[in-house]
């Protein structure tokens, strides 16, 4: 018998947002600005967002909602508030390098445009550098249990949600011509 001692929730869902305008935003305020490098290799990445951006009002309504729903499955006593958002663009070769967001209690993705070969986000398993060769080497199927690392696709309307702690990447935009869109956040855990 097998009893699963430690889970690490991942929570996924498909929106039903206006992409084409939220699309059209991010390339806007892209133009406007210099942008910041953190985790992005390449690419173009904004400041922090006020949270008021008019466009973006039904993804952060969104986002709070979803979050508060993922915190209720978790079994958190409290309620989830904005912490801080921003946008993130990649060309040809773009990435982001592995990283985790240590100050806040859940982050989150949004996907805004998803061209083939895009790029998928990776998440490490806790004690990724600590897994043994055997166990990287020698399933014949690769499963929660045997897994260091695993990958999702990004889908275009869709929201993921994951404890700030998770490293994560994201692996290089391959297509040529078309940009991948997203919007990352955070949310802090307020007590009530």
């Amino acid at each position: 018998m097998i009893d699963e001692i430690f889970k690490i929730p991942l929570y996924k869902t498909t929106l039903s947002l206006d992409t084409k305008s939220i699309k059209s935003y991010c390339i806007s305020l892209s133009k406007k600005s210099n942008g910041v490098v953190h985790t992005n290799q390449g690419g173009w990445q904004s400041e922090h967002l006020t949270f008021s951006e008019r466009p973006l009002i039904p993804l952060y309504n969104s986002i709070l909602h979803h979050g508060n729903l993922f915190l209720k499955e978790l079994k958190f006593n409290g309620e989830l508030r904005r912490d801080n958002v921003w946008i993130n663009i990649n060309g040809y070769r773009d990435s982001n390098v592995l990283h985790k967001h240590d100050h806040s209690f859940i982050s989150g993705v949004y996907y805004v445009n998803v061209p083939k070969d895009s790029g998928k986000i990776v998440f490490h398993r806790p004690g990724y550098d600590t897994f043994t060769p055997q166990w990287n080497k020698f399933p014949s199927v690769y499963n929660n249990y045997n897994s260091a690392v695993w990958n999702i696709p990004p889908s275009l309307n869709t929201l993921l949600l994951f404890p700030c702690w998770l490293n994560h990447m994201v692996d290089s935009n391959m297509n040529k011509k078309e940009k991948r869109i997203s919007i990352s956040f955070n949310l802090s855990l307020k007590a009530i």
